[in-house]
């Protein structure tokens, strides 16, 4: 291969990149939309991410966390800006094919937060997902997983979490005329 056709190989990549974080960036502003109808409202206006300057991984984002909860939900008495009920989140993943994963994070309360995640704490709501040395699944039906962290010390690193409850689904058939169905419907059924 000569250097002007890599040259163009490494443009027309960057240029899927770009193409693909303005797709993510339609996508996220359109979950956020008609969450509100669908009785969700955003955690924080802004997805999670992990990134790194040490590490190449994490100069390229993977893994876009969205956090909502239910806009019925009280919020908690501590004033800490939360809701006082299951967190829920949509992570949309270019780790192998693009996929959706929607869950449910379980606490027994959220009251001894301070304050909502910030935009770093992707690992907050990541590693539940994918830790199996710290976390076991349980597959029920509909290709619904159930965590739970193996003991207490991984509940209080990850915020007293109970359980986290996931469906995968492929990113690639999410349209905005089916969020409603495919997304929220299915994180209310969670």
């Amino acid at each position: 291969m000569n250097s002007v056709s890599i040259r163009e190989n490494i443009k027309n990549a960057f240029e899927v990149v770009r193409k693909t974080y303005e797709s993510v960036d339609k996508l996220l502003a359109e979950l956020d939309r008609q969450s509100v109808e669908c009785g969700f409202v955003p955690v924080i206006p802004q997805f999670l991410r992990q990134k790194s300057d040490r590490e190449y991984q994490g100069w390229f984002i993977q893994s876009f966390i969205k956090l909502y909860q239910r806009d019925s939900a009280p919020p908690c008495q501590s004033g800490n800006g939360l809701k006082n009920d299951p967190i829920y989140a949509v992570e949309i993943s270019f780790k192998e094919e693009p996929r959706m994963t929607l869950c449910k994070y379980v606490y027994s309360t959220l009251e001894h937060w301070d304050k909502p995640p910030s935009v770093s704490e992707h690992w907050f709501f990541y590693w539940p997902l994918y830790d199996g040395n710290n976390f076991t699944n349980h597959e029920s039906e509909n290709g619904v997983f159930k965590r739970v962290p193996n003991d207490e010390k991984t509940s209080e690193k990850y915020g007293k979490i109970q359980e986290v409850i996931s469906k995968k689904i492929d990113l690639l058939s999410i349209t905005s005329t089916n969020i409603k169905d495919r997304v929220f419907d299915e994180l209310h059924r969670l």
